[in-house]
């Protein structure tokens, strides 16, 4: 209420009387904003943000909302310039301000002076104090990194089997080096199961034994998301792990208890990809350099002996009276002779060493291996090759790869080796 006038909204449906006042639009937001600012002081208040907005002025436009309701915010940028993270949409946060009413659009909003992601504090606390006890028991020491085998045959996946890393690991794998076994041990890798879970995962695919190097970890997103890579069993279990580890968790910019701990980190899952799988391209190039060094390097070997024996004939020697080359003649003859047949021996043997390389590098070329009538079978949707007929049972999906394409069939019925097939594969 204001002097000179009674409280607005009362008497509606009437005509204004002689002795009620008659407020502007202004003067009703002024009061609004007057009786709102006054009742709210500074508070802090937590949310999710929505339709983030960083202006090109510097200012941040947001709202902030639960279950239930929105409010909309606003962080100008001489006040977001100290925050330490970048904020967006979709991310949790406590945000200390005041609502005020911006007059001339009639609503009101938040105006944010500091602002944090939600539990940052504890979580950050908690990170820190469980990182300084595993370095402290040498969890961390570089001593007990083991390298990553150069060329692994099988490679397990533990992660989530319906989120993208385990898709961008397969797409790496498969386009480097197709022959790699890749075998996936699901795992929840967000929520309350997801230590306990991660850490079976890592536990069995160890004791199986039949993994060249392990691939650990999840795609991106906010810091309690990551939280199950920082927790102490999965610390425990990549420690414990005879199998080589990749660490792969978020994005470049994260890092989590894991990477500390495992042998390798890789900054994203397809970079971990590239560091498990061989790129075949790149050995292909490195054997035919190779191949041109030694070719090169011969041929050098049996010039310098040319020019060698060239300045032995022409020589003082060479050039003395007729006695001294007659003595020297047979014995010059039968070393021409014998340093030639040596360099012959020598390029007969490079040449067949060449030659046995070119024909392996032939035979172990997965297209000329389905050339020849072979194929490749992998198991739906995952993809993951088929080895053995107890990797399959009656009805699954299968994809079918030969030389020149590929094609999907359901499988009728699974025999052991050596018995009659009853069953028959449907196109």
């Amino acid at each position: 209420m204001r002097e000179g006038g009674g409280p607005i909204g009362k008497r509606r449906g009437r005509e204004p009387g002689a002795e009620e006042r008659v407020y502007s639009v202004s003067e009703v937001t002024s009061l609004v904003k007057e009786v709102l600012e006054s009742a709210l002081p500074l508070f802090w208040v937590e949310g999710e943000i929505s339709n983030f907005v960083h202006h090109r002025s510097g200012h941040m436009y947001f709202s902030l909302k639960d279950e239930e309701c929105r409010l909309p915010a606003v962080m100008f940028k001489f006040r977001n310039r100290g925050l330490d993270f970048e904020p967006e949409d979709g991310m949790k946060v406590v945000a200390w301000g005041q609502v005020r009413v911006y007059e001339p659009a009639g609503k009101y909003q938040l105006y944010v002076e500091q602002m944090r992601p939600a539990g940052i504090g504890d979580l950050a606390a908690a990170f820190e104090k469980l990182k300084s006890r595993l370095a402290a028991e040498g969890l961390f020491d570089p001593s007990r990194k083991r390298p990553v085998p150069a060329f692994p045959s099988t490679v397990a996946v533990v992660t989530s089997p319906s989120g993208a890393a385990v898709r961008d690991v397969i797409r790496v794998v498969r386009a480097r080096a197709p022959w790699i076994r890749l075998v996936v041990a699901p795992a929840a890798v967000q929520g309350k199961k997801a230590a306990p879970e991660i850490a079976r995962a890592i536990r069995l695919i160890d004791q199986w034994g039949g993994a060249d190097v392990m691939i650990v970890g999840r795609g991106g997103g906010s810091l309690e998301d990551l939280w199950a890579f920082n927790e102490e069993t999965v610390a425990r279990a990549i420690a414990d792990s005879k199998t080589p580890v990749v660490s792969a968790v978020g994005h470049e910019i994260d890092y989590t208890i894991a990477d500390f701990v495992a042998d390798v980190r890789a900054a994203t899952p397809s970079n971990a990809g590239e560091l498990v799988a061989p790129d075949a391209g790149e050995l292909r190039r490195g054997v035919a350099t190779s191949l041109e060094r030694i070719e090169a390097a011969l041929a050098r070997w049996v010039e310098s002996r040319r020019d060698r024996l060239d300045a032995c004939m022409r020589a003082y020697g060479m050039r003395a009276p007729a006695r001294l080359v007659e003595r020297f003649s047979e014995r010059v003859d039968g070393l021409v002779g014998r340093l030639g047949a040596r360099v012959r021996d020598r390029l007969e043997i490079a040449r067949g060493r060449v030659d046995r390389v070119r024909a392996e590098l032939r035979l172990s070329d997965p297209a000329n291996i389905l050339a020849r009538g072979f194929a490749v079978v992998e198991l739906l949707p995952e993809l993951a090759t088929v080895r053995s007929v107890t990797d399959v049972r009656e009805g699954d999906g299968v994809r079918v790869r030969v030389a020149d394409g590929s094609f999907e069939c359901v499988v009728g019925e699974v025999t052991d080796e050596g018995r009659q097939s009853k069953g028959r594969s449907e196109t």
